[in-house]
Parts: C-alpha cells; sequence; structure tokens
C-alpha cells in the first residue's frame, strides 16, 4: 500500500500558482506619510482645506502620481488628480479643498494611489480615509452628570452624581449637539454636595481608552434629544469587557412610546440649556461580551445632564426617595 500511495501521489499534477508580481525597478514605493491627519473636527472661520502628504522611496526622478477617489461625498470635496515631485523630493503634498461644505455635516473622502506607484509589498500606507465636519464647540461653565446606565449591567449605587467635561455646538437648522470627554473618568474627590469628580467605581486599570466622546444630539426645537451609541472606555469586570450603551429607541424594536427621548430643557430667552434627561426605558446598556451575543437591558434609572449646580440641586430634591 505504501508503495502504491508514493505512486499515487507522484503521478498527480501539480499545482500551478500565480506568480507573485514582480516590482518594477523604476516603482516609486509611494505611500501616504505616516504622519498624515485624516478626521478633522474644523472651527466655521477656519480654512475649508486640509492637507496630505505623499511620501516616496525611490527619489531619483522626478514623477508625477495618480490619484484615485473612491469615496468622496457629495462630491463636496475637491481632490486633485495627481501629486507631483521634483527628482530627489521625498514627500509632497495633496490639498483637498471644500468650499461648499455645510455646517454641522460631515463629509467622507476614500483615496488610493495609482496601481504601478506602491510597492505593493511593503506595509506602508497606500490608501487615505477620513471625514470633515465644520463645527465651533463652546465649553459649560458647570457639567454635572448622573448615570443611570452601568446599575443595568452592575449592582451599583444611584443616584451618584459627577462633574464632567461637556460642550455644545449648535447647527443652522437649530438643533444641539453636546459632547461629553471621557465621562467615566477615574474619581479622585467628591464635594460639599457629594458630587465626585469622576467615575467613583474605576480606576485607573480599569480605563481601556482616555479617548472617549459621549455624543448627544437636539432635535431642531431643543425639546428631545438622543444619546449615540458608545463604547464607555472601562470596564468593572475583565471578563466582561467594556461597558457599552446609548439610546434604546431604533436599536430595539418599538416606537418612542416603548423608548422615550430624552427630555432637553432649553431657555430660549436666556440662550441656556439647562439640563438633559434620560428617562425610565429611554437608555441602553450592556458589556462587549454581551453585547456580542445580542444581550442588552433597558436602563429603568434615569440618566442626567445638568449645566449649572442650582438646576440639579432643583432636580435632587424633587427626586428624593421618600423615607
Amino acid at each position: 500500500m505504501a508503495g502504491s500511495l508514493l505512486t499515487f501521489a507522484a503521478c498527480s499534477d501539480d499545482i500551478e500558482r500565480e506568480p507573485s508580481p514582480v516590482v518594477d525597478p523604476d516603482c516609486q514605493g509611494a505611500y501616504f506619510a505616516a504622519d498624515n491627519t485624516y478626521a478633522y473636527e474644523l472651527d466655521p472661520e477656519s480654512p475649508t482645506s486640509i492637507t496630505l502628504t505623499v511620501a516616496r522611496t525611490n527619489t531619483e526622478a522626478a514623477a508625477t502620481i495618480g490619484i484615485e477617489v473612491l469615496t468622496n461625498t457629495e462630491n463636496i470635496f475637491e481632490i486633485p488628480e495627481s501629486v507631483s515631485f521634483e527628482a530627489g523630493q521625498s514627500e509632497a503634498d495633496i490639498t483637498l479643498n471644500f468650499p461648499n461644505a455645510e455646517i454641522g455635516a460631515s463629509y467622507s473622502y476614500e483615496l488610493k494611489l495609482e496601481e504601478g506607484s506602491y510597492n505593493p509589498y511593503v506595509e506602508e500606507t497606500l490608501y487615505a480615509a477620513g471625514d470633515v465636519i465644520r463645527i465651533k464647540w463652546n465649553e459649560f461653565d458647570t457639567a454635572i452628570y448622573t448615570d443611570g446606565m452601568v446599575g443595568t449591567v452592575y449592582g451599583v449605587d444611584y443616584p451618584l452624581s459627577w462633574y464632567v467635561n461637556a460642550a455644545w455646538a449648535e447647527f443652522p437648522d437649530g438643533s444641539m449637539r453636546v459632547r461629553v470627554l471621557n465621562p467615566y473618568c477615574e474619581a479622585f474627590n467628591v464635594d460639599d454636595n457629594g458630587i465626585y469628580d469622576g467615575f467613583p467605581y474605576v480606576d485607573a486599570t480599569m480605563i481601556t481608552n482616555n479617548n472617549v466622546q459621549m455624543i448627544i444630539n437636539t432635535n431642531a426645537n431643543r425639546t428631545e434629544a438622543t444619546m449615540d451609541y458608545f463604547d464607555f472606555g472601562c470596564f468593572l469586570n475583565p471578563d466582561d469587557g467594556n461597558l457599552i450603551g446609548g439610546t434604546a429607541y431604533g436599536i430595539f424594536q418599538g416606537t418612542t412610546d416603548d423608548f422615550p427621548l430624552g427630555e432637553v430643557d432649553y431657555d430660549a430667552e436666556a440662550e441656556q440649556l439647562n439640563s438633559i434627561i434620560f428617562g425610565e426605558n429611554s437608555l441602553f446598556a450592556s458589556v462587549a461580551s454581551l453585547w456580542a451575543q445580542g444581550q442588552a437591558g433597558i436602563a429603568e434609572n434615569p440618566t442626567t445632564l445638568f449645566f449649572s449646580l442650582e438646576a440639579w440641586q432643583e432636580y435632587q430634591a424633587e427626586n428624593a426617595p421618600a423615607e
């Protein structure tokens, strides 16, 4: 049998593989430089353009390298068809202009260097993909956050409030956006009002991301709000993975009667945002391990943001548990 098996193997047809492409010795070895920034939030008064740097390894002669456009939202970007290098030049810039970009709208682009201009066997960036939004952020003097989501997953005390770093922006249609940076950061102190300076259930070893953004959007009338799905950037149990959460409506089957939107208190006369309250059943929460299995819980406790100590104190007094 051994002899016959060897004979069978020897008589079988060889499998031929397509040869790997040979890199042209005149290939420019082009790539997008490592220090490029691809995503931008620009002040509305800033120039409506961004610059990307293209580099090359073959600098002996002058060369022009084509730029292929894969994505261009609403054709808002004016993108050059190529980038040119002089002899000896290793880097050259291309400028993406977007003079007609509207304030508050996000626009995406994706570019690729033309075939044959790069070495496919070198680990360099051959694509450039990003987005641009024109937006002006205004910092709140005070922002006090009370979380009602974590208790959906873990048994934690409620309510607990802490100060957060928050800012707001407004758009031409009247809607507003609130951004909270790293809302679940480590706590070190608590003030006389019982308000912490961070989330008291985590420490530095439990934080996985220090660049978290919680984004809340209001409608044009500034009466309702939604919270974008986001990763909290921290865990309470490493085996469970990071906490996640956001607005339940649109994630779960049901209407806003089942999953109410957040309530916004905006003083039009004073042009001041007072609070955003996500009430019972408005938000959901989960952890990475359960979310991967399609499991999440609906938050029964409110999650609130108040933009003055007085507004927070008034709410606490009105909603204090009965003794």
